[in-house]
């Protein structure tokens, strides 16, 4: 493989990390489920064909512009594979070079490559913190249902008033007194989840 295929690897790369890296900041969140979604992939793509139309542009000023391996001349850009210095100039001058970069069509300025790459990091964050509730809820549930199918319905009335408060424990159970579609327990056991996961963790693996 030559210097210009490893550059084009080793960037694409690079740009699957960088994209994962900015989207969990944004996002606030460590959770790889919630960060990949299509618009996530859409802002992935469009960081990979940014950065490998970059790559081929450093590739080609540095070829140009610095002297060949083996030369006599001396470069602080020659030491070590050339490649490496592609992907690098490639990627990390990626965002000086899309903001010079207009799209036309028919002689009208549409959108800059930075403004398309500026909305898709958005959806991809938008999309992430939408995953994030949906995957909290699935997960809520999840660990919900095992506490209730290993205490009986005594023991989570016991755990909820002693882990929530007597106060806050008696709200709930006013709040939902009454009403036949729910279950007692089963709500007492999401609450549970929902706001102390890791005491029900450790309940769940005690018994």
């Amino acid at each position: 493989m030559n210097d210009v295929a490893c550059a084009l690897v080793v960037s694409s790369l690079l740009s699957v990390l960088l994209a994962t890296i900015q989207i969990s900041i944004d996002a606030k969140t460590n959770d790889l489920r919630s960060i990949i979604t299509s618009s996530f992939i859409f802002y992935i793509l469009i960081m990979v064909i940014g950065n490998i139309i970059t790559t081929l542009l450093s590739a080609n000023l540095i070829d140009n512009n610095l002297p060949a391996p083996g030369s006599s001349q001396t470069s602080f850009l020659l030491i070590g594979p050339r490649w490496i210095w592609y992907s690098i100039f490639g990627v990390f001058g990626f965002e000086a070079i899309i903001q010079k970069v207009n799209v036309t069509f028919f002689d009208q300025g549409v959108l800059t490559i930075h403004d398309w790459l500026t909305k898709a990091k958005k959806s991809a964050t938008a999309a992430s913190l939408e995953k994030i509730v949906m995957l909290n809820f699935q997960d809520s549930q999840s660990l919900a249902s095992k506490l209730k199918d290993q205490l009986d319905q005594e023991s989570i009335h016991t755990f909820a008033s002693m882990q929530l408060g007597f106060d806050q424990y008696e709200k709930i159970i006013d709040s939902i007194k009454g009403n036949d579609k729910i279950n007692h327990e089963e709500y007492l056991a999401y609450v549970l989840a929902e706001q102390s996961p890791r005491v029900v963790k450790a309940k769940i693996r005690a018994r």
